[in-house]
């Protein structure tokens, strides 16, 4: 006998399942063989869940917000439009999960949850369906006689340029936009079934005291999802696009012309989810227990006094059981709190590769491993930690809601750590003067002067964006800017070296011989460990509450209206966070640019980020908004507490009576 059928004697209490077969079996239809009954278990359902949770936390969460940049690059899209693919896919959740969960409440929902297995798998095939119609990639520099140096060019020079890039990038790629947002759609109605359906699906097959211990493991690998796709996706943009060719030659991991193999991590991860939902599909309605464990919950409820009106049998019923939900208080503001908690989610976690980028002058590969690495140990640890303290304590709805609230504060104050950042470095016409131009000014913020009488010469106008290091420590917009007339590229160090450039004071000229490098000039930042260990203690703050919150919001409502409530809490999470969120972070990181350039088709596109500037801009947001959602916690953890009190005061009236 297991620890979890020890816990609780088995209530007298009568329930409508009370009918139902004995024993469910694993298998496919009438294919049930005995061999297959071992995982006919609550431990090989939460495998199986946990490995889904996984893959698809690994793909949404992480590939797709590592390969943004990829994509935007490869397909000539804008910001603007690269941003609005999750939306797609959070509309597309939200409608589907709001009809699926409902539904799902009295029919099978492990069938439910492999038909989102399967979706979610073949949407991410679809995602990555791009790469294999639009031919290889040829970058432009490479593809017509363009150059960055400071020599002779044509008047036309800047026209040139565009008429190249539109012939050799193949313009009618950007219509690949509208497979992505069908991939996007796809993806979004099989996930979210997985978290509208999945976490009622395991509560109900599971004991009642130990539901928040495996609702806390399916977070933790929530958690570890995202960071290994962080980690894998910035390993496998190491490798070209176009593999297993190699790249031409000058073009680099540290080039900007750069994309990296970003349609595989599509295609494992829609492979490996078409294969989980096989078992999931075999798994019962009602898993061996089930009956022991709602009589459990029964009691639970009666004690509460949640009154199960058994919806979910008709569409007619979907009005009444949302007003139910609406006029439950304490659910609400546990809904409002995590809206506000996921619109910091869903903002900073797709711009967080790009912050780390601006703040500590990385790479996107390391910005995107360290990412990686801070969200698994922190995540997981908070997870964890979430459902433990719900397990020792034996909370009930009340207490859950509770830590809740004090984990927000603790997530609040965490915020403030992130202000560590690294000082700007001197960029020529952006944040500094041109060093040999002493007549010209500081820029003012976001109005870069990059003209100056050093490169006057050099005909700079139609020069794309390719940063280069002067020895004298500055950097400059490209080898033109800096009045280079002649580069080498270094195969051994992967580098070019520049000479001969008339805005670079090189004093040390008989032992340099060169007077700067390809990519921006860098130096070691002793603000990057802090500010890891700030990040770290915000996000195992962040997760910690989790477990809590779902737990409390699971034990305000009636047995049936659990996957229902789910799915209709992330109907807002979805609509109300999931959508602006990106928009409203991405709002204030734009504000913090100070390099703006203007592409050939009329779009821009931000170069370099005032480090101190995003800085405040994203603590600030981070801040008030988790202040918003501690404040709702609270005053969701006073109602439930009030009705408690009401509850408990009613009991008591109750035995005075029954003495007297």
């Amino acid at each position: 006998m297991s620890i979890e059928d020890k816990e609780k004697p088995i209530s007298n209490v009568q329930t409508a399942d009370d009918n139902e077969p004995e024993e469910s079996y694993f298998g496919y239809g009438p294919f049930r063989p005995k061999c297959l009954q071992f995982l006919n278990h609550r431990w090989c359902l939460i495998f199986i869940v946990c490995l889904q949770v996984f893959v698809s936390g690994m793909m949404i969460s992480g590939f797709v917000g590592v390969t943004v940049s990829s994509i935007e690059k490869r397909f000539h899209l804008r910001s603007t439009e690269v941003g609005g693919l999750p939306a797609g896919e959070e509309i597309s959740a939200a409608v589907t999960g709001f009809i699926a969960s409902y539904y799902a409440g009295q029919r099978h929902k492990g069938r439910f949850l492999s038909a989102g297995a399967l979706a979610t798998g073949i949407g991410a095939i679809v995602y990555s369906l791009p790469h294999f119609f639009a031919g290889e990639y040829q970058p432009i520099s490479t593809a017509s006689n363009y150059t960055d140096l400071c020599v002779a060019k044509s008047a036309s020079f800047a026209a040139e340029v565009c008429a190249a890039e539109s012939v050799g990038s193949n313009a009618y790629v950007r219509n690949f936009f509208f497979v992505f947002i069908l991939g996007q759609l796809i993806m979004g109605a099989g996930n979210n079934l997985l978290w509208n359906i999945g976490c009622a699906y395991v509560s109900e097959n599971v004991h009642p005291k130990s539901s928040a211990m495996y609702i806390a493991a399916m977070m933790t690998v929530s958690t570890l999802g995202p960071s290994i796709g962080y980690i894998a996706g910035g390993n496998i943009l190491t490798i070209y696009i176009n593999t297993p060719k190699s790249p031409p030659e000058g073009i680099t991991i540290f080039d900007a012309r750069w994309i990296g193999a970003w349609w595989i991590l599509f295609l494992i991860a829609g492979g490996g989810l078409i294969l989980i939902s096989i078992p999931l599909f075999g798994f019962p309605r009602f898993l061996p227990g089930y009956k022991k464990f709602k009589r459990l919950r029964l009691e639970e409820a009666a004690e509460t006094a949640k009154v199960d009106n058994e919806y979910g049998h008709s569409i007619k019923e979907i009005p009444k059981a949302t007003k139910e939900l609406i006029t439950n208080v304490p659910y609400m503001l546990l809904v409002a709190g995590l809206i506000f908690e996921y619109i910091v989610v869903s903002g900073i976690g797709l711009f967080f590769v790009k912050i780390l980028e601006a703040q500590f002058r990385l790479p996107a590969y390391e910005a995107s491993s360290i990412l990686g690495y801070i969200g698994l140990g922190g995540g997981a640890t908070g997870m964890l930690l979430g459902g433990i303290l719900m397990r020792v304590f034996n909370m009930n709805g009340s207490k859950a809601t509770f830590l809740t609230m004090i984990l927000s504060i603790i997530d609040v104050l965490a915020a403030f750590w992130l202000l560590f950042s690294c000082e700007n470095l001197p960029f020529a016409g952006v944040n500094s003067a041109y060093p040999l131009t002493p007549t010209s000014s500081i820029p003012e913020f976001g109005k870069p002067i990059l003209a100056a009488t050093c490169n006057n010469d050099c005909m700079c106008k139609g020069v794309k964006f390719n940063p280069i290091c002067g020895v004298d420590g500055v950097t400059y917009f490209s080898p033109c800017h800096a009045g280079c007339t002649s580069g080498i590229y270094n195969p051994t160090y992967l580098t070019t070296s520049y000479a001969n450039c008339s805005c670079i004071k090189n004093v040390n000229q008989t032992t340099v011989r060169f007077d700067a490098v390809s990519g921006a000039c860098t130096e070691p930042c002793p603000y990057l460990t802090p500010f890891a260990i700030g990040l770290t203690i915000s996000i195992a703050a962040a997760a910690s509450k989790i477990v809590p919150s779902t737990e409390a919001m699971l034990r305000s409502v009636p047995e049936s209206q659990r996957a229902y409530a789910m799915g209709f809490n992330w109907v807002f999470l979805r609509l109300i966070a999931s959508i602006p969120g990106p928009i409203i972070v991405g709002a204030f990181i734009d504000r913090s640019c100070t390099l703006w350039t203007k592409d050939c088709d009329g779009s821009s596109t931000c170069w370099v980020y005032d480090s101190r500037s995003i800085s405040y801009h994203v603590v600030g947001t981070i801040a008030v908004i988790k202040f918003l959602g501690a404040i709702c916690f609270f005053i969701s953890w006073r109602y439930y507490k009030h009705d408690d009190t009401k509850r408990n005061s009613t009991e008591e009236e109750e035995k005075e009576n029954r003495m007297l």
